[in-house]
């Protein structure tokens, strides 16, 4: 099997094929692996390689992504549109949130090129949205605004990192909060003016933000969690449990947020906006204002590589 590397040089906080070369040429001939290293120029490249690639390929092939979560979707994207079956993609982390790997593990434990190279693949889920293919969570309103704003702050000179995020929170609370939207969860509709609404393949986003917790990456449906607008006063304390997870139990969502929170399964959603302003969106990380989200999972659609000390850990292995 061939290993292709594809490298975003932009990725994280410094170049990571900097450190990749090294490190995977004796990986690489520890595991008696034949490898390439390919680095993309513009947005969309991984794309175009990854499509083009698998779709030459007559046996299998294996992509691994060298950056974060939107290198990640470009793979996993192109690996998709080739139709090559035997395709398998891998993710090397090493983006400002990595949150797709924080399904299976830790950052660290793909970071073992050797161990990640000897791993093998499993079948996950993949959601498909008409603003592009999804591998972990795509979500409307005030968490996508925040991300959304990030980059005008980074401009800013030494204004980078957790102060430009901060920045984008503030900017964020002092404008008008909640979207009127309508959410079709497969053909039961609701109305609301909601705060959030999450559409979740995996579990994790945002840097480490548990959406999902039950969320299972090959059980054919997407989770779906629905914010309702609420005060300012109280956000900061209902953000702080949805960032950790802890918003949902075994029945559902907990006591305390039900009047403000609810959590749903679909396989089939569309989210249309109601009012003026049109909701900021984010599908893997990439934001922009629309007034229509649909998405429907795609079971099992593509193969994701583990590291070989996940392969036994990890409780959804099929």
């Amino acid at each position: 099997m061939e290993h292709i590397f594809i490298v975003n040089p932009v990725a994280g906080k410094k170049d990571p094929g900097v450190a990749l070369e090294l490190q995977l040429a004796r990986a690489g001939k520890a595991a008696g692996a034949e490898y390439r290293v390919l680095r993309t120029k513009e947005k969309g490249h991984a794309v175009e390689l990854c499509r083009s690639l698998a779709a030459a390929q007559e046996g299998p092939v294996r992509f691994y992504a060298v950056g974060g979560d939107g290198t990640l979707n470009e793979v996993l994207t192109g690996v998709y549109a080739s139709g090559n079956p035997a395709a398998e993609v891998a993710s090397v982390p090493c983006g400002s949130g990595n949150d797709f790997v924080r399904n299976f593990g830790a950052a660290e434990d793909f970071l073992d090129l050797e161990d990640l190279i000897r791993g093998a693949s499993v079948p996950i889920d993949l959601m498909k949205t008409n603003h592009g293919l999804c591998a972990a969570i795509s979500s409307a309103g005030v968490d996508a605004e925040v991300a959304y704003g990030i980059p005008k702050f980074r401009r800013i000179p030494l204004c980078g990192g957790s102060m430009a995020y901060n920045l984008s929170i503030v900017e964020c609370m002092c404008h008008k909060l909640g979207n009127r939207l309508r959410v079709e969860l497969d053909g039961t509709v609701f109305e609301d003016n909601y705060l959030i609404v999450t559409l979740c393949n995996g579990g994790y986003y945002g840097g480490g933000y548990c959406a999902a917790p039950t969320a299972s990456l090959q059980d054919g449906t997407l989770e779906v969690v629905l914010v309702k607008k609420m005060s300012r006063l109280r956000i900061v304390g209902v953000l702080a449990k949805y960032k950790e997870g802890k918003h949902v139990c075994a029945d559902g969502v907990i006591p305390e947020l039900q009047d403000v929170m609810s959590y749903h399964q679909a396989k089939q959603v569309a989210v249309t906006a109601l009012g003026e302003r049109d909701p900021i969106i984010t599908v893997d990380g990439e934001c922009g204002p629309t007034r229509l989200l649909t998405a429907e999972v795609l079971p099992l659609a593509a193969r994701f590589v583990l590291p070989r000390k996940l392969l036994e850990t990890w409780p959804g292995l099929k």
